[in-house]
């Protein structure tokens, strides 16, 4: 049935030419000429190897597979006028479903809440919020939008930058009492440096002056993950690299003290937190305001501290 898929716009022709019960009418109807109508109507009984209509200079009526052939018609233009409506709504509307991913400590501390607020202020949109510290291939995996902290996004996306990434260098202050003092990066290499990743060692960068500083460090405690990182620092075992989305609560506190504040670290997620998507979901209003209300909500920095240290 290759040749009626080619041509299924041979059926609301012939559905529109019933209901008018003229060839002439359903030609005006669709700015056609009755000629066309007529070679359309010939074309779709060759295609399903049937008569569908008796014509006569008078009256127009329907064979018995006609009648047949009418029903189905309907649904078919009924089911195509359903599918128009409900793309068009979505898209004159915010409203849908919207599959959002992003790294699971930043999900958990930050986006989860705004999804929320995000849920209440739009009550036509459903999100699926999957959290995930993999890189997720939004294409592959079906999803609309990636909340991602790097410095490079993909070329191929767009990228709306949300908030900037800021680092610090920390630890409890008991364990900074109970160890040697800190006064210059050289130091770090007597203390545990709790890595995030899976080596015992890594380099960490810092800038001071205009200078960038590499200081390799390692420790007890290596882990893909700066909820973990945290939590171990928590527990006073050592000192650990994070940015400050991750620590902000504990930074107001007291829980957590910065270490070597004149030092600007730079940190394993890069120096951004951004909005990624394709160029064509942008025009789809669910997406739209999902991305301007991220972009409203992070204007302050996201509701964290900024980083405390700065370049002298």
């Amino acid at each position: 049935m290759e040749s009626f898929s080619d041509n299924i716009s041979d059926v609301f022709v012939f559905v529109k030419v019933v209901e008018l019960k003229s060839f002439s009418k359903a030609a005006r109807f669709f700015g056609s000429t009755t000629s066309t109508v007529s070679k359309q109507m010939r074309r779709l009984e060759e295609t399903l190897g049937a008569k569908l209509l008796n014509r006569t200079t008078r009256s127009l009526a329907l064979t018995e597979a006609g009648e047949l052939a009418y029903q189905h018609g309907v649904r078919i233009t009924e089911e195509t006028s359903a599918l128009l409506n409900s793309v068009e709504s979505l898209q004159s509307a915010p409203r849908g479903h919207l599959r959002v991913t992003t790294s699971v400590a930043f999900g958990n501390l930050h986006l989860s809440n705004l999804v929320g607020q995000f849920l209440n202020a739009y009550p036509d949109i459903s999100v699926t919020l999957s959290l995930s510290d993999r890189y997720v291939d939004i294409v592959e995996e079906g999803f609309d939008i990636a909340i991602r902290l790097t410095s490079t996004p993909v070329d191929s996306f767009i990228a709306r930058r949300l908030a900037k990434l800021d680092y610090v260098l920390c630890a409890t202050p008991g364990y900074l009492s109970s160890h040697s003092p800190i006064a210059t990066l050289g130091d770090l290499a007597a203390h545990n440096c709790l890595i995030n990743g899976l080596a015992r060692e890594a380099s960490w960068r810092f800038l001071r002056d205009g200078e960038v500083t590499e200081v390799r460090v390692s420790g007890r405690f290596c882990v893909n993950s700066s909820e973990s990182v945290r939590q171990a620092v928590m527990e006073g075992v050592g000192i650990g690299l994070l940015p400050t989305f991750s620590i902000a609560d504990d930074l107001r506190k007291g829980s957590l003290s910065v270490i070597l504040p004149k030092y600007i670290a730079e940190g394993t997620f890069g120096d951004s937190i951004h909005a990624i998507f394709l160029p064509s979901k942008f025009a789809v209003p669910k997406l739209r305001v999902f991305v301007d209300f991220l972009i409203e909500k992070f204007e302050d920095g996201g509701g964290w501290l900024p980083a405390p240290q700065k370049a002298e």
